[in-house]
């Protein structure tokens, strides 16, 4: 309240504060609402994140899963099946396996190639020779074709080439035995009349890696002459066999000239 003479008192002043406190009152309380109500949005947001991130976490962790269970399901799956295609199951129907074929029909090839270089190198073969020089007589009366193909009916020409087939044509193709007769030529080591001796040693044969039905060969000779002089020659040599081992192709390399040396003797 105020004096009429316009003087103040201490309880104007209390009283005037008073009205002040009256009048910012609702503002702070404006203030202080909008406060708590901006603590309780983001309070409900950070609940809203932290569930959403649940939400997501508890998804990934399920797709994990379910991922983890695919791959296992997959391995196990694919590895039975590899089991029963390499034959290390436990069905009765398995079959063996090719490697094992393949080890037989190399052993087959290397037994015929071996039977060739001691059937070739290990003589002469006195009974080729002897078969052989009754042919190439025959054959040396021959003039024409005609007397040629009719010498090959006669049985000094047939005893020749049925021994020739007896001795070297159950290691060879059909083609391959023709080759071998002509080429190489069968018997090249026996058909010389002098007195010497051969015989066949350290015969080394491998398989090529690369081409299964390639085969290198290494082998030595030892010759004797009709002086009872003896040297040994060093042989190598490569083959292609079939399957069922059969000789498709086989050349012998005869590094140190035995052949040569062969033929200088026989004309001594």
């Amino acid at each position: 309240m105020k004096k009429t003479d316009g003087t103040h008192t201490s309880l104007d002043d209390q009283l005037k504060q008073l009205d002040q406190d009256i009048i910012w009152d609702p503002k702070h309380k404006a203030k202080l609402h909008s406060r708590i109500l901006s603590s309780l949005d983001k309070q409900q947001s950070k609940t809203r994140f932290f569930s959403g991130f649940k939400f997501a976490s508890s998804l990934v962790l399920c797709m994990i899963i379910l991922i983890a269970g695919y791959l296992f399901l997959s391995q196990t799956i694919l590895q039975e099946s590899g089991e029963m295609t390499t034959g290390t199951g436990n069905s009765s129907d398995e079959k063996p396996a090719s490697a094992g074929e393949d080890e037989v029909d190399a052993n087959k090839s290397k037994e015929s190639i071996q039977a060739v270089i001691e059937e070739e190198f290990n003589g002469p073969d006195e009974k080729y020779k002897e078969l052989s020089s009754a042919a190439m007589e025959a054959q040396n009366k021959v003039e024409t074709q005609e007397e040629f193909d009719a010498l090959q009916q006669t049985p000094v020409w047939q005893d020749y080439m049925n021994y020739m087939a007896d001795t070297y044509a159950s290691y060879f193709t059909a083609n391959g035995y023709d080759n071998f007769l002509n080429a190489t030529p069968a018997f090249m080591y026996s058909g010389f009349d002098n007195d010497y001796e051969m015989a066949a040693s350290d015969i080394k044969i491998s398989q090529n890696e690369h081409n299964p039905k390639m085969y290198k060969f290494t082998f030595a000779v030892e010759y004797k002459n009709a002086d009872g002089e003896t040297a040994l020659y060093n042989f190598e040599g490569e083959a292609f066999a079939s399957e069922e081992g059969k000789i498709e192709k086989l050349q012998f390399l005869d590094k140190e000239d035995l052949l040569g040396h062969m033929n200088e003797n026989h004309l001594d």
